[in-house]
C-alpha cells in the first residue's frame, strides 16, 4: 500500500511523469481524479511526511484511485450511497482516500477535527447535532479512545454510528474494480461537502458546497499558479479547514501537481520543518496564515538558516484577513538571504461561503501596501497618508477571481460605495455556495442579498467583512461584528491589539484580543492579553507594569484608554481552527468571568 521512502526529494518521481495533454476539464473532482489515474497512472499525486521530515509514504494517481475505490466500496456495502458521512481521520494519505471515497460513493463529506481532546469533542458534537450524519468515518486512533468519546458525546445527546478505517486502506484484488457508481458515468447529484465555518464570530455553520462550486474554486485558483509544469505543492494546513482542503488537497488533484503534506501538529511543534520541506522537495507553492509566518520568524534560530534554500518558492498564499503588512515584511526580510523572493508572497482573500478563494494578488510584483490616514479610516474613508501623522498600513488582496464580481457596499443602504470608501464586501459568482444547512433565515440574509434599486435582483453573498477598493484592488480592514464603536469612531480591534502587542515583551505574540462591552452610558474597551510562559510567573508589581505599558501604548496610538486589561496565562484566548482569534467567544468568556486572571 503505497511506497515508503526516506525523503529523497521529488526528482525520481517527477521523472516518471508521462508526456501528453492534461485530462479534459470535468464537472466534478472525482471524475478529474479518475481521468488522471487513467492518463497518468504513475504520476506522483501525494507524499505525506509522517514525522514532518524524512519518514514518508507516497501514492501515484492510480494508487489513490484504487484506495478511494476501496473506501467507496466499503461505504456502499454499509448502505451509505447518497448519504452524509462525517470524516474525522487524522491528516495523511488515508484521509485523502476517505475523502475521495465518500465523494465517489455519491455521498456528502463533512470534514471535522478528530475528537482527540475536549475542545474537539465539543466541536464534533456541535457539528454532529447540526448535520445529523448517517455515519462517522474515523481512524484507529479514535477506536482506542472510543469509549471515552462515546461517553462525552452521549452526555451531549449524541450517538454516532462509527465506521473505522485502517491507516492505509486495503487494496486487495476485489477492491481494485470500479466502485458501485461506475467511474465512466460519474454523476454527483448530492452536495459534495458540508464545510463548517471556523466560527470566528459565532457558532460554526455548515456551508453547502456543490461539486461545481469545487471545480469553480479550483479553476480560479489555477489561474494564480506558476506556469511551470514541474510545480510542487506543500501543505501543513489541516485538511478539515477550507484552506487546507479546498486550497491544497482538491486543487492539487484538479491541477495535476504533486502535493507534499505534513501534519499541522508537526509544523506547530517545529516550524523549521515546513521550510526544510520546501528546501528538500524544491516546493514552488504553499500557503500559510499570518500566525504561521510570525511563528517562523520568532522561533527559527539563526544557526538553522544556513540549511534553507527557498529559491524554488514562487507562490506563498497568505489568506488571513486582514493580512498583516508587518508580518509580511518581517518574514520577507528574515528569509530573503535564503532565496525567498518578496514577489512570491501572494496575499489573498476568501471564505468558506465562497468555497474559498475570492481575490488575490496578480503579477510578479511584491505585495502592494497602502499607508492610509488612521483618523480618516476610523470614519470610513481612505486618505493616503502624506503628512506623517497616525497611519495604518494595509495590504492589497489583489483583484477578484476570474468570472466573479466583487463589490464594496454600504451595509445599511445596500448601495455600492465609491472607490476609497469602506463598506461590506459582497461577492457574486459560480464559487458562491448554496447556503447554510437547514438555516433558511441565515441563508437568505447572507447569500440572497440584493443591491438597492437593482432591477435585476441579482443575488450576492454578504461576507460580513469590511474593506475598500483602491485602483481596482481589494483592501480588507476587518469584520463588521468586530468593529468597536468608541467615542463616535469606528476602531478596528486588530489595530488596538497590535498596539498592545508591541507595548511589552512579556506579552505572547498573537495573544491579544480587544473588544467592547456595555458600560453605564457607552461601550467600554476591554483588552485580554496572554503572557508568555516565563512571564506568567511575574509578581504583582511587574504585572501592573505590563498593564500600564498596554494603556500607554493604546492611548498614544488610538486616543482611548482601556477600561479593563485582563492578563491571562498562555493558551487562554479561544482560536479558530485556522489560527484566528475568536473575538466574540472571548467577549462571552470575559462576560461570564471564565478567564483565569494572573494576579502575581
Amino acid at each position: 500500500m503505497g511506497r515508503i521512502t526516506s525523503g529523497k526529494g521529488l526528482a525520481n518521481s517527477l521523472g516518471s511523469r508521462p508526456a501528453g495533454a492534461a485530462p479534459q476539464a470535468t464537472h466534478n473532482i472525482v471524475a478529474r481524479l479518475h481521468q488522471r489515474a487513467l492518463a497518468s497512472p504513475h504520476h506522483l499525486a501525494f507524499r505525506h511526511l509522517r514525522d514532518g521530515a524524512a519518514d514518508s509514504v507516497e501514492w501515484s494517481y492510480a494508487e489513490l484511485w484504487q484506495a478511494a475505490s476501496a473506501v467507496a466500496a466499503r461505504l456502499a456495502g454499509e448502505g451509505l450511497e447518497g448519504k452524509r458521512v462525517m470524516l474525522v481521520l487524522e491528516p495523511g494519505l488515508g484521509y485523502v482516500a476517505a475523502l475521495f471515497g465518500i465523494l465517489l460513493c455519491n455521498a456528502t463529506a463533512v470534514p471535522a477535527f478528530p475528537p482527540l481532546n475536549a475542545r474537539a469533542v465539543r466541536r464534533m458534537a456541535a457539528i454532529h447535532a447540526d448535520c445529523r450524519p448517517d455515519a462517522v468515518l474515523a481512524g484507529e486512533e479514535i477506536q482506542q479512545a472510543r469509549r471515552r468519546i462515546d461517553a462525552e458525546l452521549g452526555a451531549l445527546g449524541q450517538s454516532p454510528r462509527w465506521l473505522f478505517l485502517e491507516d492505509d486502506p486495503p487494496q486487495d484484488g476485489a477492491q481494485r474494480s470500479a466502485p458501485p457508481c461506475g467511474a465512466s458515468q460519474i454523476r454527483m447529484p448530492a452536495p459534495a461537502l458540508l464545510q463548517y465555518t471556523s466560527g470566528s464570530t459565532g457558532a460554526p455553520k455548515g456551508v453547502v458546497l456543490s461539486h461545481d462550486n469545487i471545480i469553480s474554486n479550483c479553476e480560479v485558483l489555477g489561474a494564480f499558479l506558476d506556469p511551470d509544469a514541474t510545480r510542487v505543492g506543500l501543505s501543513w494546513l489541516p485538511p478539515y479547514h477550507d484552506m487546507g482542503l479546498l486550497g491544497a488537497l482538491l486543487l492539487a488533484v484538479h491541477s495535476g501537481f504533486p502535493l507534499i503534506t505534513m501534519s499541522h501538529t508537526h509544523f506547530v511543534q517545529n516550524p523549521l520543518r515546513w521550510l526544510q520541506a520546501i528546501t528538500e522537495h524544491k516546493v514552488s507553492m504553499t500557503a500559510a496564515p499570518n500566525f504561521a509566518l510570525d511563528l517562523c520568524v520568532d522561533s527559527i534560530p539563526d544557526e538553522a538558516l544556513q540549511q534553507l534554500d527557498l529559491s524554488s518558492l514562487r507562490r506563498l498564499f497568505c489568506g488571513a484577513e486582514p493580512v498583516s503588512a508587518t508580518t509580511l515584511q518581517r518574514f520577507a526580510e528574515r528569509f530573503a538571504p535564503r532565496g525567498l523572493s518578496r514577489s512570491a508572497l501572494l496575499p489573498c482573500y476568501g471564505l468558506a461561503e465562497a468555497t474559498l478563494f475570492v481575490a488575490g494578488k496578480t503579477g510578479q510584483a511584491p505585495p502592494t501596501v497602502l499607508k492610509v490616514d488612521k483618523a480618516a479610516l476610523d470614519h470610513g474613508f481612505v486618505h493616503v497618508d502624506a503628512q506623517g501623522g497616525p497611519s495604518r498600513s494595509l495590504v492589497s488582496c489583489g483583484r477578484a477571481a476570474a468570472g466573479h464580481e466583487l463589490l464594496v457596499v454600504d451595509p445599511l443602504t445596500r448601495r455600492v460605495q465609491p472607490e476609497g470608501m469602506v463598506g461590506e464586501i459582497w461577492v457574486h459568482g459560480r464559487s458562491v455556495a448554496f447556503g447554510y444547512l437547514d438555516k433558511r433565515p441565515a441563508t437568505a440574509e447572507t447569500f440572497h442579498a440584493h443591491l438597492e434599486g437593482d432591477p435585476s435582483r441579482r443575488r450576492y453573498l454578504r461576507t460580513g467583512d469590511l474593506g475598500f477598493l483602491w485602483s481596482n484592488e481589494l483592501f480588507v480592514t476587518g469584520r463588521i461584528k468586530d468593529v468597536l464603536v468608541l467615542a463616535g469612531r469606528n476602531l478596528y480591534p486588530q489595530d488596538i491589539e497590535h498596539s498592545a502587542q508591541q507595548s511589552h515583551q512579556a506579552i505572547r505574540r498573537n495573544g491579544v484580543v480587544a473588544f467592547a462591552v456595555p458600560g453605564d452610558s457607552s461601550e467600554r474597551l476591554v483588552i485580554v492579553a496572554e503572557l508568555s510562559r516565563r512571564a506568567a510567573a511575574l509578581d504583582r508589581g511587574s504585572l501592573n507594569s505590563v498593564r500600564q505599558a498596554i494603556t500607554e501604548s493604546v492611548v498614544r496610538d488610538h486616543g482611548i484608554a482601556p477600561a479593563r486589561i485582563q492578563l491571562v496565562p498562555p493558551g487562554s484566548i479561544p482560536m479558530t481552527t485556522s489560527g484566528k482569534v475568536q473575538r466574540q467567544a472571548c467577549k462571552q468568556a470575559f462576560m461570564a468571568r471564565q478567564f483565569t486572571t494572573l494576579e502575581g
